[in-house]
C-alpha cells in the first residue's frame, strides 16, 4: 500500500526517552518474524489448488486485458504521488521538494513491506530521513501521526461505503457487521479524540499515559515517552489542520490516494475477467485493507490476498479469476513499489550526502518544538 496506508502509525517524536523493558518487544518481533513464513506458506497452500486454473485464465485473456492492466499501473502511480503530496501538505511550508518526499516515502514503504510489523520501523526511518532534509523531528513525527489518522479514517469511510452499497443484497455477514461496528466506534473515538487533543492537549496526554499504564507494565511497550510523543504529534498536527487550506489539501490528496488504489484494484479484476459489481469490489477492497491494519506479516502479505479473494468468491466471482486479479493488483501495489524503493534508495542517500545533513536552523527549530519533561509531566 502507499505510504499513507500506514497501518500502524507508531511514531516517536520525543527526546530523552527513559529506559524501558526491551526484551518483550524484541520477543514479539521475533515471534512475528518466525511465524511469517508459516502464515505465507499457509496462504500459498490454500491458493495452490486454484493456481493451474488461474494460469489457464491468464493464457486465455483477451488483448484488452493488457490495456486495463496498464491503466491500473498508472492509477497506482497516481496513488503513490498523491500519498507524497499529502505528506508535503502535513509537513507545512518548510517541506522538502516533492521529489525528495516521494523518494523518502518509497524507501520507508519498502522497509514496511519487508519487516513483520514494520510500520513503526518505517515511520522512524521516514522521520530520520526527513530530518536530513531540514525537517525538525517533531514536525516529521506530527506529519506522520496526523497522516496515518486521516488516512485510516478515509479507509474506514471506503469500507463503510462498500458495506452500505451491498447491504441490499441480503445484508452483511455477522463478522462484517461486527467489523462495521468496530470501524464506526473507532471513527467516533477518533473524532472525539481529535477535538479533545486540539482543545486540551495536556489533559489528553495525562489520560493517555494513565490509561496505557497497565498495558505498558505487562508488555513493556510502548514507553511513556512514546505515548507522550504520539499525543504531542497529534496536537501539533491538529493545530496545523485548523488552516482550511491545509485541511482541504490533505483530505483531497488522501482521498485521491485511496481512490486511485481502488481503481487499480478494480481494473486488475476487470483485466482478469471478473464481472463483479463495483459495490462488491469496493467492499472486498475495503475489507482487505481494514484487516490489513493488523501488522502480522510484512505488508499484510497473504492476509490481503486471502481476504479479497474470499470476499469476491462469496460474491460469485470464480476463485481462479479473483485470485488472478488480486495477485495482479498486489504486483503493482506491493511488489513494484518495493522494487522502486531499491532503485531510489541510493539517490535518497546521495541527496542527503549532497545536502550535508541537518542544518543549524533545523536543529534550533527542533529544540524549540521537542517536548521537555518537567516535574509536572511533559511540556512544550
Amino acid at each position: 500500500m502507499t505510504s499513507l496506508h500506514g497501518r500502524d502509525g507508531r511514531v516517536d517524536g520525543r527526546r530523552g526517552a527513559g529506559p524501558h523493558r526491551a526484551s518483550r518487544p524484541s520477543r514479539l518481533r521475533w515471534i512475528l518474524a518466525f511465524s511469517t513464513p508459516f502464515l505465507v506458506a499457509a496462504a500459498v497452500v490454500i491458493a495452490a489448488p486454484h493456481a493451474e486454473e488461474a494460469r489457464l485464465v491468464l493464457r486465455d485473456l483477451p488483448p484488452s486485458a493488457s490495456i486495463f492492466a496498464g491503466v491500473a499501473v498508472l492509477a497506482e502511480a497516481v496513488s503513490l504521488t498523491a500519498a507524497s503530496r499529502a505528506t508535503r501538505a502535513t509537513l507545512g511550508p518548510g517541506a522538502p521538494t516533492f521529489r525528495h518526499v516521494l523518494e523518502v516515502d518509497l524507501v520507508a514503504q519498502g522497509v514496511r513491506s519487508v519487516l513483520p510489523g514494520g510500520a513503526a520501523t518505517s515511520a522512524g526511518l521516514r522521520i530520520s530521513l526527513l530530518r536530513r532534509f531540514d525537517v525538525p523531528v517533531p514536525v516529521a513525527a506530527s506529519a506522520a501521526t496526523t497522516g496515518v489518522v486521516v488516512s485510516n479514517i478515509m479507509l474506514g469511510a471506503v469500507f463503510l461505503s462498500g458495506v452500505a452499497t451491498t447491504a441490499w443484497r441480503g445484508g452483511p455477514s455477522p463478522g462484517v457487521a461486527v467489523l462495521v461496528g468496530v470501524v464506526l466506534l473507532l471513527a467516533v473515538t477518533a473524532g472525539l479524540g481529535g477535538t479533545a487533543i486540539a482543545r486540551r492537549p495536556d489533559r489528553v496526554r495525562e489520560c493517555a499515559v494513565r490509561l496505557t499504564a497497565p498495558v505498558r507494565r505487562s508488555v513493556g511497550h510502548p514507553t511513556e515517552a512514546t505515548i507522550v510523543g504520539y499525543v504531542d504529534g497529534l496536537a501539533m498536527g491538529m493545530g496545523r489542520l485548523r488552516s482550511v487550506r491545509t485541511l482541504t489539501a490533505l483530505l483531497a490528496w488522501v482521498g485521491c490516494n485511496w481512490a486511485a488504489d481502488l481503481v487499480a484494484f478494480g481494473l486488475m479484476l476487470v483485466a482478469a475477467g471478473a464481472r463483479a459489481p463495483w459495490p462488491v469490489i469496493v467492499l472486498a477492497y475495503g475489507l482487505a485493507n481494514v484487516l490489513a491494519t493488523v501488522p502480522i506479516t510484512p505488508g499484510a502479505l497473504g492476509l490481503v490476498e486471502g481476504t479479497a479473494v474470499t470476499t469476491l468468491h462469496v460474491a460469485g466471482v470464480p476463485t481462479s479469476v479473483a485470485l488472478l486479479g488480486v495477485l495482479g493488483w498486489r504486483a503493482v501495489e506491493y511488489w513494484l513499489p518495493m522494487l522502486a524503493a531499491l532503485v531510489v534508495a541510493p539517490f535518497v542517500f546521495a541527496s542527503i550526502h549532497r545536502h550535508g545533513g541537518t542544518s543549524p536552523r533545523s536543529r534550533s527549530h527542533a529544540r524549540r518544538l521537542t517536548p521537555r519533561r518537567s516535574y509536572r509531566g511533559w511540556t512544550r
